[in-house]
């Protein structure tokens, strides 16, 4: 597929000159370039030597050589750094690949291009206006940003990252020396890991400079689009007020699957960001005040009046947002401050139709144009974003919505049980025929235990006193059954926030995807969601890659998505709901292991929203708006400078607003059985893997404990209920660290595996169908791409670690030492956890089927059908030796713990307990542990008899300063797992993103 020109990157090829010029890396480069000359020749002996595993062998060698002092730890931390560090360049350059990018000219010449065939049918018969403006004022695109763990760096190695891709500073200016010099060291010489701790507030810091990113590339858009319709209609692109696209955020309002988020927090995040916008808006009326001349009075005291009132707004919300940020009382001082709230004399804000009726009148009282169209894009912000710096998502879970409304219906069981399903729906319709708004207060809903109705009666609200203007999402995860999407339309109606909420249900689990499309049919068969969908104008889903990703396997949830899409666009042709539009939110992430397409930007969003689908909803005449996200930091990265964010924004819209390219004779729509055979050949693959207790021994081996803490949200699942629960079931593990463990394990199973399994029912079937689909070379080049970042004996290795074999035979290999005694001691550990034999047998199901994609990927190639392997082999060296170094260092972190001293039962914990939470890599805890277990003081024993009055002649002569075994155990063990968790950030960076 054709790769977008992409700007010399100048920041780059300095960063690896200094790179390769730093002499006090010259021993750890000479280390890295032996282990790779000796990995090749060992693959390459595999032939001769089947049995044999490069990667385990050379990470033997590795901890052999350090054990005898021929390599240091110091060589060792030196060679993690410049590992790291190449990574890190390789990865700002593929970013700079992946989004195409372009400095703003070029930029603004394709938009030009854009907007200007929206004028055109046909190439050349120039449209109506009323047309053009209902083309460029409708919202066609979407982008959600997301706050899940994907903060794998630290903010200033993101920014750096974002410079270093773009070749410009933050601002957009060029870069200069100096500006090179610091970004250089930081990436050269500073360890690479994420900020510590970081929790929500600090996500949502991040996630505003994002938004404020894409705020200023969506002016120069609109300016775009301002200078085509000044050009094509200059007598009415004054009335314009493009919109084309979206922006919003549930950072600070997801609350599926979490706990710790209170109505406070959201209610705080939600004026914090009124705030910014506000302050915005009254910088933005400041600057085109300033550019007016003297023949502007009228409207210089016009755009004084404006500014007052939003400077008035302003001062409010910003005293509200100050008391919501302390630890609120539910008592007196909430009483008082809700009075206050409730008593407003008229200063608050909350509709924008007074400011956008001001700017009108603004734009009529000048002639100048550049004044005219400051103005006409501060309205088209106004009207895109209401009062707030985004819109709102706020998620819940379908389960918080059934306990909600259990006891009001009677309920039993879940909502779909048989027997009970038609009850439970007519009780609830029953419910919605006969419910009245209800008011409520701050003091009912502080009082409110019930997540569910919280939520809405916090919305209720926050529309009352925040922000009316806006449309907010109500996100439904985990949702299969139209009971769940009644049951929030019953709670918008009786907190009165139906007309502003659109109730999304989130498919994303198997049963969810299958059943999609007959839950909303079900729907619009009831009166109430129908009429519900006719007066919001819009009918609302959101369909997640990433848990999909994980239940599915990546490419056949894609697959299901689609398959979705395609039947909601022939329902909704069959339902004849005329002017509804289809919303449809893609939550894929950053990595391939959820839905980020690697080879291009355009490549990423035709995986997600294909070109026949999209075909599809216009051909039925279907208004299609679709979203995406940008998920935690791997994803604002992409609006990191203003080049960046523009060339994003750029690609979006080239997607959204261009006419879809779809071939009607793809043949992997048109030879349905092969494909439908296909299909359920891969799903049936990776619900097995899921289900398989093999698989869970496989994730659980180290499970998350080699990863940072990389955001706010936990890694496993909180629950409202903890009965019925199998806390370890690879379900139970959010996607992201799922997919992080299978990157730090080596192989991508949830991409690449299953492929294998399917093409080898038919190989010239596949390799047919292949080159006569471009579906199917689309997730192909992403499995190949994952294949060639997975190595099987990468996986093998590691579960090698837990092979009782694999110590006795090093015990034997240096018989009559210590280390031999450590070795037959850890033999023995090992062998109690009962680890490697399930490891090892998923690992042979996962070689039994990479062994079959290879035939398939040799055979594409033998049919002169390209492969894509986007990586040199520099790059797939390093990943290797990456995990080479880590298993050398694992390797001593066991062996260290073979030496910790004989203690007493401690709080229940003995010594085999600590062990074997070393063998699964629990290191904090571990060591904590043990430092309380061995302090380093001497304990005093003696007292004098002044002291207590009476003589004391005991001599404690026990020894109980463990200093000696912090210096060479503890201690030791600690730095060897941070250079296992810098080797993860390592990891992530060879592969793109992190999880």
């Amino acid at each position: 597929m054709a790769k977008l020109d992409v700007l010399d990157g100048r920041a780059l090829d300095e960063l690896r000159n200094r790179l390769k010029g730093e002499e006090k890396f010259t021993p750890a480069r000479a280390l890295r370039d032996d282990l790779e000359t000796r990995l090749v020749a060992m693959r390459q002996d595999t032939v001769n030597h089947p049995l044999g595993n490069p990667v385990l062998e050379l990470a033997h060698d590795l901890s052999e050589k350090l054990s005898s002092g021929q390599i240091s730890m110091a060589n060792l931390q030196e060679l993690i750094q410049i590992l790291s560090a190449e990574a890190f360049a390789d990865r700002a350059e593929r970013v700079g690949q992946y989004v195409g990018l372009a400095d703003q000219d070029e930029n603004r010449a394709r938009l030009a291009s854009l907007f200007k065939s929206l004028a055109y049918d046909d190439g050349d018969t120039l449209v109506p206006f009323e047309e053009f403006s209902r083309r460029v004022e409708r919202e066609a695109m979407g982008i959600v940003i997301t706050a899940h763990p994907t903060f794998g760096l630290s903010q200033e190695h993101y920014q750096a990252l974002a410079q270093f891709a773009a070749d410009e500073t933050l601002g957009g200016q060029a870069l200069e020396a100096s500006d090179l010099e610091r970004l250089s060291k930081l990436v050269i010489e500073q360890s690479h890991e994420p900020d510590q701790k970081i929790n929500l507030l600090a996500e949502h810091g991040q996630a505003q400079k994002a938004i404020e990113s894409i705020q200023q590339a969506m002016r120069g858009v609109y300016d775009v689009v301002l200078s085509i319709a000044a050009e094509l209609y200059p007598e009415n692109w004054t009335e314009l007020t493009p919109r084309v696209l979206t922006i919003a955020s549930w950072v600070g309002y997801d609350l599926d699957g979490r706990t710790d988020i209170s109505w406070a927090d959201t209610l705080h995040t939600r004026m914090k960001v009124q705030v910014a916008q506000l302050k915005y808006y009254a910088a933005a009326l400041n600057t085109i005040s300033g550019d007016l001349d003297n023949d502007h009075d009228e409207l210089a005291t016009t755009l004084a009046l404006v500014k007052s009132r939003v400077t008035l707004a302003l001062h409010v919300a910003e005293k509200e947002t100050a008391f919501f940020s302390s630890e609120y009382a539910t008592g007196d001082e909430l009483s008082e401050v809700s009075r206050r709230i409730v008593e407003d004399d008229g200063s608050r804000l909350v509709h924008t139709v007074e400011l956008i009726d001001a700017l009108n009148r603004s734009v009529a009282l000048t002639n100048d144009l550049s004044v005219k169209r400051a103005l006409i894009i501060l309205r088209s912000e106004v009207a895109n974003y209401g009062l707030a710096t985004s819109h709102m998502h706020v998620r819940l879970n379908a389960a918080q919505l059934h306990n909600a409304v259990r006891k009001s219906i009677g309920m039993e069981g879940e909502p779909d049980d048989p027997g009970r399903r038609r009850g439970n729906f007519r009780a609830l319709s029953g419910l919605l025929d006969d419910v009245k708004p209800v008011r409520i207060n701050f003091g009912s809903l502080a009082a409110e235990n019930t997540t569910a109705k919280r939520m809405f009666m916090l919305l209720a609200q926050m529309i009352k006193y925040v922000d009316a203007s806006a449309p907010i999402r109500f996100l439904i995860a985990e949702c299969d059954t139209p009971f769940t999407i009644l049951t929030a339309l019953y709670y918008a109606r009786l907190f009165g926030v139906d007309d502003v909420l659109d109730i999304s249900p989130l498919f994303e689990t198997g049963t969810a995807l299958e059943r999609g499309s007959e839950v909303i049919a079900e729907l619009l068969e009831n009166e109430h969601y129908r009429a519900y969908v006719k007066k919001r104008g819009r009918l609302c889903i959101q369909t997640g890659f990433s848990d999909a990703g994980r239940y599915l396997g990546q490419v056949s949830a894609s697959l299901a998505i689609e398959r979705l899409h395609m039947k909601l666009a022939r329902l909704m042709a069959d339902q004849k709901l005329s002017g509804v539009e289809v919303v449809i939110f893609d939550t894929h992430g950053e990595s391939i292991g959820r839905g980020a397409h690697p080879v291009s930007f355009a490549d990423r969003l035709k995986y997600v929203s294909s070109p026949m689908t999209r075909s599809l909803f216009a051909k039925n005449r279907i208004p299609l708006k679709h979203e995406v996200s940008f998920q935690g930091g791997d994803g604002y990265l992409y609006f990191g400078t203003p080049k960046l964010a523009m060339t994003t924004l750029t690609r979006l819209l080239e997607h959204a607003l261009g006419t879809p390219q779809a071939d009607e004779e793809d043949a992997f729509y048109t030879n349905t059985d092969y494909s439908l055979d296909f299909f359920l050949s891969l799903k049936s693959f990776h619900e097995t893997t899921l289900e398989n207790r093999d698989y869970a021994a496989l994730l659980g081996s180290f499970s998350t404990n080699l990863l940072y803490q990389t955001g706010s949200r936990k890694s496993k699942r909180q629950h409202e209920k903890h009965h019925g629960i199998d806390r370890g079931h690879p379900s139970q593990i959010r996607a992201i660290p799922h997919n992080a463990i299978l990157q730090q394990l080596g192989y991508l199973a949830n991409t690449a595996g299953g492929f294998g399994t399917a093409i080898s029912r038919d190989l010239d079937a596949f390799v047919k169908l292949h080159g006569e689909s471009d579906r199917v070379r689309r997730f192909m080049d992403m499995v190949s791409y994952a294949k060639g970042l997975s190595s099987l004996n990468t996986p093998e290795a590691y579960a090698a670690l837990f092979n009782p074999r694999y110590w006795l035979a090093k015990a034997y290999a240096v018989k009559h030492t210590l280390r031999a005694e450590d070795q037959l001691r850890l033999s023995e550990l090992v062998a109690d956890t009962g680890r490697y034999d399930g490891m090892s047998r998923m690992l042979q199901t996962f070689r039994r089927d990479a062994i079959s994609l290879h035939r398939g990927l040799d055979a594409l190639s033998a049919d002169g059908q390209e492969k894509v392997f986007p990586f040199d082999t520099r790059r797939r060296i390093n990943l290797i030796i990456l995990h080479v170094v880590r298993l050398c260092l694992i390797q001593e972190i066991f062996l260290l713990a073979m030496r910790i001293p004989p203690f007493a039962t401690r709080n229940d914990l003995t010594l085999d307990d600590l062990i074997q939470d070393i063998l699964a890599m629990e290191i904090p805890a571990a060591i904590a542990e043990l430092k309380a277990t061995f302090p380093v003081y001497q304990v005093q024993t003696h007292f004098d008899e002044g002291d207590y009055g009476e003589p004391s002649e005991y001599r404690d002569n026990e020894n109980r300063d463990y200093s000696k075994e912090h210096r060479s155990i503890f201690g030791p063990i600690e730095e060897l797992y941070d250079l296992c968790r810098r080797i993860s950030v390592a990891v992530s960076n060879s592969i793109g993103a992190h999880g």
